[in-house]
């Protein structure tokens, strides 16, 4: 990679080594996350390290300890709480290691933020572009994919010999014999959440690495391929995030505040009136709406259970991670009501990071949530006005896709929403520092780094 901008003579190669390299890993691990978002995880984590090398190689590693800010400190408040709850979670055990986990990522994502800011523009320039190119590469699989049933996967599988006991969720996929023939489209579903995700930052890198012109295109170009293969797939969280946040875009183009009190708004509700929300929605028989997708209808009936049992410990909750050892044991004594089509469970996981808070940390652990990502709003106002389109639709896409989407102890889960934070960090240093922006601080940044981890 080698950037228009930068001049070979004033910036010679040995200066921009660092930045070639640790750009072409954030490309691989953008086209990783499109093509299998169970990588992100291993991704995110070679990331970290490698950018935490690259800093102590240039004697810089100060720079990537975590500082003390609002964000950081409700953050902090909320993990450590999780963390307590694993006492008296069901297998404190096995709660204790994800809540870790989580902790761990969430450092992992202040650490890369601020190692973002303190990056020289010319190996800025060069991550930057590794976003962008990564992000588009994956959305060329992606669409190989979804117009040749997933042809591409058909073949590798069957190259590495993998057979029908090897695959998770089996009723995906297709055999004849040993060998697969078909793989149900909704094996994709999980891939679009790094587009939805990603798509923010890998447009900011685009408009602060290419010149205005070419910047505009690739991002119009980005965000157009991006919503066409989330619509054609069958994830239908990943589509109401993708429009939510293209609104959300538009919406703050025309008046960042308005619509920060707006995004504010919803995320108090999100937070806080998921529990009546979700027993509201039940009696009124939404759960048999003909108009609703199926999935909707289910995930109505799992979180009017869920909300149910949230009643029981209402305020400390049953402890992190019970869901995914209570779900499955609820799974085989679960039963289905004759008004309505699917069984009441807890299912694996929540499907609502919103509702998992409550069950599992209770009305302090939402209390805690609310207040943190309110913390990130308030960051979001301290950025430079050019940054908060951006700021409020990364932050919108993240928010509606946990209100429906996966559990929020899943590492993979986890690391996503952490590696969104992380880039969103490269994109705002990028477009920063191109328009001179140097008043926005490290501090400012950290906080919206941090607003899914």
């Amino acid at each position: 990679m080698f950037s228009h901008a930068l001049d070979r003579g004033r910036h010679p190669l040995a200066e921009r080594a660092r930045g070639i390299v640790l750009g072409s890993i954030i490309t691989v691990g953008v086209v990783a996350a499109l093509v299998s978002a169970r990588t992100v995880a291993f991704s995110y984590a070679v990331a970290v390290v490698a950018f935490l090398l690259a800093a102590w190689w240039r004697g810089d590693l100060a720079d990537a300890a975590p500082r003390n800010g609002p964000v950081a400190r409700h953050f902090s408040v909320f993990l450590l709480y999780a963390l307590a709850s694993t006492a008296w979670a069901y297998v404190p055990a096995t709660s204790f290691p994800s809540v870790f986990l989580a902790i761990v990522v969430a450092l992992g994502t202040i650490v890369l933020i601020q190692l973002f800011t303190k990056e020289t523009r010319p190996n800025l320039l060069h991550m930057g572009e590794g976003l962008w190119i990564g992000f588009l590469v994956g959305l060329l699989y992606l669409f190989v994919e979804l117009f040749t049933d997933q042809s591409l996967k058909i073949w590798v599988y069957n190259a590495i010999g993998l057979g029908p006991s090897d695959l998770p969720h089996p009723e995906y996929f297709g055999w004849s014999g040993e060998t697969l023939v078909f793989v149900s489209r909704e094996d994709l579903t999980r891939n679009m959440v790094p587009v939805a995700l990603c798509m923010w930052p890998a447009v900011m890198a685009a408009r602060g690495t290419l010149r205005r012109r070419s910047g505009l295109v690739v991002s119009c170009l980005m965000v157009l391929l991006a919503g066409a293969a989330i619509m054609l797939a069958w994830h239908e969280t990943s589509k109401l995030a993708y429009l939510a946040g293209v609104a959300t875009f538009a919406g703050a183009c025309v008046g960042a505040r308005l619509t920060g009190r707006f995004v504010a708004m919803g995320w108090v509700i999100a937070c806080l009136a998921v529990l009546p929300s979700a027993l509201i929605a039940h009696r009124l028989d939404v759960h048999n709406a003909s108009w609703l997708p199926s999935t909707a209808r289910h995930r109505i009936i799992i979180w009017n259970h869920t909300a149910e049992q949230v009643l029981k410990a209402p305020l400390l909750g049953v402890g992190a991670r019970t869901t995914y050892l209570l779900g499955p044991r609820g799974e085989e004594a679960s039963e289905t009501r004759p008004d309505e089509a699917f069984a009441r469970t807890l299912s694996v996981h929540s499907h609502s990071v919103y509702l998992q808070t409550w069950f599992e940390l209770g009305l302090i652990g939402a209390t805690l949530l609310t207040l943190f990502g309110l913390s990130i709003l308030q960051a979001i106002r301290s950025l430079a006005l050019p940054l908060r389109p951006y700021a409020y639709a990364t932050f919108v896409s993240a928010m509606v896709m946990a209100a429906s989407s996966y559990g929020m102890w899943q590492i993979w889960f986890v690391s996503m929403f952490a590696l969104t934070a992380a880039l969103f960090g490269l994109g705002a240093s990028l477009i920063a520092k191109r328009n001179g922006h140097e008043t926005i601080t490290s501090r400012a940044l950290e906080h919206d780094a941090t607003v899914q981890a």
